[in-house]
């Protein structure tokens, strides 16, 4: 037999592993042991959040609903409608007039559904996050995360390969593009036995090859020391405040085994302690008394098995069991009739459920195991400082961009202040970091320095022709300069590399439009409105443009 891949999809490297044992059955007794233990580690795996953690509408650990399948926010005046037809999602929106209405397909999912899912939109092979969101808690359909700010259905937001990849795996994305994948845009939905145990490739080759030397070329994270271990967790569980990659590496320079600071860096507020966030369970664990006391012992794998979930009947003794491992019975000063009416779980007292601070209509587990449930916990000041979360180094490289990325989420003029000087200094000593040369050329368009931010994004263009963001920025300055036509060549660059710029697509019509050549600056504008039915401005300026059309030259 002949193995040719091992990165198609679960079914195929389960069904390789399993013949590969079976193969060896008469040379080997503890061969069909094996078949047996991948199976069942594999049927128990697919009822799992991570196995389940993206795929089509419809699958998954959840059926959602439709019964409440329809809103209205109230403060843009949007009615929403969630619906299939022939089991395909769609997403329906409109104003009561009628005038700024549109549908959308949801062909993918992400999320498993514990507690939430999402989903994504196509356009000519661009992923996009869709502004619905299915909550199972209570069996709503609202708005996403973080839309609630927008005055339309905004449709545009890139599925970028860094946030796609901790929900699925394998993604197929397209060179030199921000967000446009193949179809389907991941190769396996979910996530896969490699992001936590290393290259299937390894273990079949290592099956394959005759050698009897007793391994089996499958990374455990148990028998990793504690760093490598806990990397393996925190790489999608630990966002902190700014996450920023090393200079040179990207999405998928983590692999299992390795430090997750030698690719990233994870930033936290200084002198405070952060509300929960969707993705903050590493960093609220390090704040319990259990891990304190603990250290390294205590992580991720001593309460949850990845390969196994509770049944809902199971999970207080399944937990309990765990807490037990460390603590005595007799510790608990609760009495025994109120432990009996909690089913005497003590998650339900020390790691209940409250609301995250960066995602609405939802509840996560607080993982810092608090004595007694916390009411409510205060913000970080936005001007508080950054550090490193768990004391480890960082390049001033490193610094200045967190800065960066901080200081574009406040208004404090002092913590901007602060980015710039820092960003001066990493430009002065790295000056060929495209990273760096981006973040302060933007602080200088911010700051109406346009002089200083030109220099600065021509460099970054030639350094890194595949970045996006100089091509926006530059095209800006040229149009504010009344350069038309170089700001159009930019904006087309752009445009190639992520096609939902609604923004730039807009502006370039105006260009189009004051350089004469009405025709393209209308379909641009016809691009725009098929990309986001539901926003008003270049609805319209092609009415304005069609008025011009009309007009007799």
């Amino acid at each position: 037999m002949q193995i040719t891949s091992a990165r198609s999809n679960r079914f195929y490297v389960y069904a390789m592993a399993l013949l590969v044992c079976l193969s060896y059955a008469s040379a080997s007794a503890g061969s069909a042991a094996c078949a047996e233990c991948h199976r069942a580690i594999y049927e128990s795996y697919q009822l799992t959040p991570m196995a389940t953690s993206s795929g089509v509408p419809g699958g998954g650990l959840i059926q959602e609903k439709f019964d409440r399948a329809a809103f209205d926010h109230a403060p843009t005046g949007f009615r929403y409608r969630i619906y299939r037809n022939r089991g395909e999602y769609f997403v329906e929106f409109m104003k009561p007039d009628g005038k700024l209405r549109g549908a959308k397909a949801l062909p993918y999912f992400v999320g498993s559904g514990a507690t939430a899912r999402s989903y994504l939109l196509v356009d000519d092979g661009y992923l996009f996050e869709a502004p619905v969101a299915y909550y199972s808690g209570t069996g709503k359909w609202n708005l996403a995360p973080n839309y609630e700010t927008y005055a339309y259905p905004y449709l545009t937001r890139p599925a970028a390969p860094a946030c796609l990849t901790c929900h699925a795996s394998f993604l197929k994305t397209a060179a030199q593009t921000q967000n446009r994948y193949g179809t389907p845009p991941f190769g396996e939905p979910g996530i896969a036995c490699e992001r936590c145990h290393g290259p299937g490739e390894s273990h079949i080759q290592k099956m394959t090859s005759g050698s009897h030397d007793g391994g089996t070329a499958i990374l455990n994270p148990a028998k990793l020391d504690a760093e490598r271990r806990d990397s393996i967790c925190s790489q999608c569980h630990l966002t902190g405040e700014v996450r920023v990659m090393r200079a040179g590496l990207d999405w998928q320079s983590f692999q299992a085994g390795d430090r997750l600071n030698d690719s990233l860096t994870v930033f936290v507020r200084s002198g405070t302690s952060p509300g929960m966030k969707v993705t903050s369970h590493v960093e609220k664990l390090a704040q319990s008394a259990c891990q304190r006391a603990s250290g390294d012992r205590l992580w991720c794998g001593t309460c949850h098995d990845p390969h196994v979930v509770p049944k809902p009947t199971e999970r207080a003794a399944w937990f309990r069991q765990r807490c037990l491992s460390c603590h005595d019975s007799d510790a608990c000063r609760e009495t025994k009739v109120a432990r009996a009416r909690r089913q005497d779980e003590c998650t339900v007292c020390h790691m209940p459920k409250n609301p995250v601070v960066d995602a609405q209509h939802v509840v996560y587990t607080d993982h810092s195991i608090p004595r007694r449930p916390r009411i409510s916990e205060a913000a970080p000041r936005p001007d508080a400082g950054l550090v490193v979360f768990g004391g480890a180094k960082a390049e001033q490289r490193d610094i200045a961009l967190a800065y960066a990325i901080a200081a574009s989420r406040t208004l404090d003029a002092a913590f901007q202040s602060r980015a710039t000087t820092l960003l001066q200094e990493a430009e002065h000593n790295s000056p060929d970091d495209v990273e760096v040369l981006l973040y302060l050329a933007e602080r200088y368009r911010n700051g109406n320095q346009e002089d200083q931010a030109v220099p600065l994004y021509q460099r970054a263009i030639r350094l890194d022709p595949t970045q996006v963001t100089a091509s926006v920025g530059l095209g800006g300055i040229m149009m504010q300069r009344g350069q038309y036509t170089d700001a159009i060549h930019l904006w087309q660059d752009a445009l190639s590399k992520n096609g939902g710029l609604e923004l730039v697509r807009i502006n370039m019509a105006m260009a189009q439009g004051r350089s004469g050549d009405l025709r393209s600056a209308e379909s641009s504008l016809l691009k725009a409105i098929d990309l986001n039915p539901g926003f008003a401005t270049p609805v319209e300026l092609l009415q304005q443009l069609r008025q011009q059309l009309q007009q007799p030259r």
